[in-house]
């Protein structure tokens, strides 16, 4: 039996299977991305992205902060969310 479940497991391995769209050697070589949050990889990439459009000059500072302030509480109330929603 085990010797079953080592060949499905060797398969499944050998097959290069993705998760979030990274192979397994993704994995293998970066372990610490397994862990990684991505419900705040999400919010960090929109926060990066409207730094990027402030520092091109495609907003100004008033509304580049205004987004950010926009940005973090819609975080805030989803983090504080999930926390009571897995308290339960």
């Amino acid at each position: 039996m085990a010797r079953k479940y080592g060949w499905i497991l060797l398969l499944i391995l050998l097959a290069g299977c993705t998760y979030e769209g990274k192979r397994l050697g993704d994995y293998i070589s970066d372990p610490v991305s397994v862990i990684e949050d991505p419900h705040y990889s999400g919010y960090q990439a929109k926060r990066n992205q409207l730094e990027r459009d402030y520092l091109n000059k495609k907003i100004n500072f008033a509304d580049y902060t205004a987004k950010v302030k926009e940005l973090d509480e819609k975080y805030a109330k989803e983090v504080l969310d999930r926390d009571q929603k897995l308290g339960e």
